[in-house]
């Protein structure tokens, strides 16, 4: 009796394990397969410019070839979109006070908006649209979706924030030895006097990251336009909970990374359970 238990025991854990394995296959198989249509996509997209300067190539949600889905499943799609360049002088040298005046600034203006928006939504239905409440963010998103359209604004998806700090240094320096000295210095402890610390920025990433993540249960693509550093601590969160990479658009303006998941029908259903509990 023990031997046949044993036995039957075996082979059920041998189905389990050979289920597990080919469901990651099929996720792997599914990542490689968005990747490369996305790898295509960027090889035939047309450049948007910005006072005839090209800005960023033409881009939509691509979907996976119905043979790498399994089936009963769908895939979820979440774009982090950084937002455009702010309308702002900063090339040249820079005193202690005119930095100070810039991080005060950025945080004010527009952007340069090009000749026609790059992301495309070919199915408005099913997207659910995010930014941040700061000005460039919201002109990012104005700009590509128009201002008739549903976005959820919210200073959840604010930028990690910075100061330039109280210690001066008396010479005339490039903006970007300010603004990262000024990140450094934060992310150290230092010079956060009435702003965030950074421990408790990323943990507003990683709440930002589960507010998409349920966001896009309801609408299987999402859209977030907001910050360089912000998306990227989201990212790192998504991928915490089982978000894949399809789309690495790096860290410029207007740089978009795209992530996929796919649920199967029983993952579906656990998430349903989990939601109409008490």
């Amino acid at each position: 009796m023990n031997r046949l238990f044993y036995t039957l025991f075996f082979i059920a854990m041998l189905v389990i394990v050979s289920a597990g394995c080919q469901e990651k296959d099929m996720q792997e198989q599914l990542v490689k397969n968005l990747e490369t249509k996305y790898k295509e996509l960027n090889n035939n997209a047309a450049y948007v410019t910005a006072n005839g300067v090209p800005i960023a190539q033409e881009l939509h949600f691509v979907e996976p070839d119905q043979n790498f889905l399994p089936q009963n499943s769908r895939v979820r799609q979440i774009a982090l979109i950084r937002h455009g360049e702010p309308d702002l002088v900063k090339t040249g040298k820079f005193t202690y006070e005119e930095a100070k005046s810039f991080i005060k600034n950025y945080d004010s203006v527009g952007i340069v908006i090009p000749d026609r928006p790059f992301f495309i939504l070919e199915d408005t239905n099913e997207v659910a649209l995010y930014t941040s409440n700061v000005p460039r963010a919201q002109a990012t998103a104005k700009y590509l979706f128009g201002a008739e359209r549903d976005i959820v604004t919210t200073s959840d998806f604010r930028e990690f924030e910075r100061i330039i700090g109280t210690r001066r240094v008396k010479m005339r320096l490039p903006l970007k030895y300010w603004t990262t000295t000024a990140r450094i210095k934060w992310m150290l402890g230092l010079d956060r006097e009435g702003i965030e610390s950074f421990s408790e920025a990323k943990e507003r990433a990683r709440k930002g990251a589960l507010i998409l993540d349920s966001a896009s249960e309801d609408n299987p693509k999402v859209v977030l336009v907001a910050h360089g550093f912000l998306n990227r601590y989201i990212r790192k969160s998504l991928e915490k909970q089982g978000w894949m990479v399809v789309r690495d658009g790096g860290d410029n303006y207007f740089a978009t990374t795209i992530l996929a998941k796919i649920d199967t029908e029983e993952e579906s259903s656990n998430n349903l359970v989990t939601e109409t509990d008490p």
